[in-house]
């Protein structure tokens, strides 16, 4: 089993990995120990129904979420850390955070400010 667990290291590194979802970006974060390789995979899982309703797409920004906690909860109890879902949909932004991005401003406050920078990259 992959563990990115540094020596004498307390947290986890967080990964941001961008998504095109039916012609829009999303944008997920995740904190978590184990092997991600197969993130793709669980993230492309739920899908968005043609012609969603605002109360679709927050559903499934949501679906997205619990997919990514409940697949890497199953490998190792309590390995995900936290998990942020941001999706822009025709000039709306929807958003879905688990775990450390929802109680530490620092964890938030770096996804953000990785949304920022990527653009410009």
């Amino acid at each position: 089993m992959t563990n990115t667990k540094l020596l004498e290291k307390n947290y986890s590194p967080l990964v941001v990995r961008k998504y095109i979802m039916k012609g829009w970006p999303m944008y997920v974060g995740v904190i978590c120990d184990l092997d991600l390789s197969d993130l793709d995979d669980v993230v492309n899982k739920p899908r968005l129904k043609k012609n969603a309703s605002i109360q679709d797409i927050r559903n499934y920004v949501g679906r997205v979420s619990d997919k990514v906690v409940t697949t890497y909860d199953k490998v190792k109890r309590n390995c995900v850390e936290g998990v942020a879902v941001l999706y822009y949909v025709d000039k709306m932004a929807v958003s879905s955070l688990y775990g450390d991005f929802m109680v530490h401003f620092p964890c938030k406050s770096e996804f953000y400010s990785i949304l920022n920078m990527l653009p410009h990259v």
